[in-house]
């Protein structure tokens, strides 16, 4: 066999797909795989036909590739070129051309070799497909997604996690989860992912705290799954991060409510208990004091008057607290027939519930008196009820001056009135109180500690 013979019959038999063509593009030879690929049975005769005479379907753009390379002898290549075969299917095709010269080196013609590689190019753009598909679910998703490596450390980070965290992706990409993750949630965290890599579990979720760049406690629903490389090995945790502080902040502000609302009802049932008794002490004093049902009756009705009055302004401050000007006004009213009768001033002074009420009493107490037997009686009486504040704002002096009425004369015995303003003193004023039996009128100064004024507890809040 010639040397030509044998350089022929190698290349017929060669795996890829080759073909020779002379300057006019006319073929001198071509692999059996060249002729199969394109369609033609391997034994096709070729030899001295033109290249575009057998497949007149070659685009124009190639025909152009085939004369510059005659033209300019330039070698030209493609790893994946498009191709329509006659029959509408579309190929993908790796081709090679290279100029071929004769012994004077002149361009003689050209060899071609093709492979074609449409599996690999749709496969490759599957999973393009597949990884865009990836990609648009890990950087849009609503929630943080993070992939992180057996040891704690951050591989990857979408935009969320990043915005949850204030890191940039760089920066959290230097970190690991130990590092963000709040102290007091660390442990817990750590032994969920060793029972993860250990394969105790398939997966856990649990509500954790992580620490953002500026040093504040994020909450987060954490949801964890491990995947494992083709040995069976560890790879990587993938994370997915959920912002529950709105609800942690909801549900703490909740148990606040709850907290308030608790310590309200135990004050109103301490409230309700120490009004029944002043009740039931008033009734127990007015029935014991005279025969006449319908006097007793009157003064019965009279303090319950009194003590309601004070509750008003109570409820209607959510039982805060009152203005000591207002429990004033509104206990004297019904004894101030004569508007100005009951001359009321003082500086503002703010009393707790239990203080409020126990004022109120006092002064309807002293009025009643003096309805009875002092100023208020006459025409010509005059009270004059006054307060004034240490210059330090502790203490505070109150002055019940009457004027104008009968000559005082003091009692020969201690009635209920008298007993109920010692109570109060004693009791929710802690304080003292001296009274004078003047001829001119009877005069009461208490002294007592100022309660201090707490800040409200609003268990709803205001419209």
């Amino acid at each position: 066999m010639s040397s030509l013979s044998a350089v022929l019959t190698a290349l017929k038999q060669a795996p890829l797909g080759i073909a020779i063509f002379d300057r006019d593009m006319r073929y001198l030879a071509a692999s059996a795989r060249f002729l199969t690929e394109q369609g033609l049975p391997g034994d096709t005769p070729l030899v001295g036909r033109l290249h575009y005479d057998v497949f007149p379907e070659v685009p124009d753009h190639w025909r152009a590739i085939h004369a510059r390379a005659l033209r300019d002898g330039a070698e030209q290549s493609h790893d994946a070129d498009p191709y329509v075969r006659p029959d509408g299917r579309r190929e993908w095709v790796r081709w090679s051309l290279r100029p071929w010269r004769a012994d004077d080196g002149e361009i003689g013609g050209l060899v071609l070799y093709t492979e074609y590689v449409t599996p690999s190019v749709e496969a490759r753009a599957r999973l393009e497909a597949a990884e865009a598909r990836y990609r648009a679910v890990f950087d849009q998703a609503a929630m943080g997604v993070a992939r992180v490596s057996p040891d704690g450390r951050f591989l990857e980070v979408n935009d969320r996690f990043c915005a949850m965290m204030r890191y940039d992706r760089d920066e959290l990409r230097g970190l690991t989860f130990q590092q963000i993750t709040h102290p007091d949630d660390l442990e817990t965290n750590i032994a969920y992912s060793q029972a993860l890599l250990a394969g105790e579990i398939e997966t856990y979720s649990v509500e954790k705290r992580y620490v953002t760049k500026h040093g504040q406690a994020l909450w987060n629903h954490l949801t964890v799954s491990l995947v494992r490389d083709g040995n069976g090995a560890p790879d990587y945790f993938v994370s997915i991060v959920d912002d529950i502080s709105a609800r942690k902040r909801a549900e703490a502000e909740q148990q606040h409510y709850q907290g308030q609302l608790r310590l309200l009802i135990n004050e109103l049932n301490h409230r309700v208990k120490n009004t029944l008794a002043t009740v039931q002490s008033m009734a127990s004093q007015t029935l014991r004091g005279g025969a006449d049902p319908a006097l007793m009756y009157e003064k019965l009705e009279a303090r319950l008057l009194g003590l309601s009055q004070v509750h008003d302004v109570l409820t209607r401050e959510r039982w805060h607290g009152a203005d000591l000007q207002e429990v004033a006004e509104r206990a004297l009213r019904p004894f101030d027939a004569t508007v100005g009768k009951v001359r009321v001033a003082g500086p503002t002074v703010w009393l707790p519930p239990g203080p409020a009420l126990s004022m109120a009493l006092i002064f309807h107490e002293l009025a009643t008196n003096a309805v009875k037997y002092g100023a208020l009686s006459t025409a010509t009486g005059q009270v004059d009820l006054s307060w004034a504040l240490d210059p330090h704002g502790k203490d505070w002096t109150l002055t019940w001056a009457e004027t104008g009425g009968p000559p005082v004369t003091r009692p020969t015995r201690k009635g209920f009135g008298s007993r109920l303003i010692e109570r109060g003193l004693r009791g929710e004023l802690q304080g003292t109180a001296t009274m004078t039996y003047d001829p001119g009128g009877l005069t009461w100064i208490m002294q007592a500690q100022l309660p201090p004024r707490g800040e409200p507890v609003a268990l709803f809040d205001e419209p």
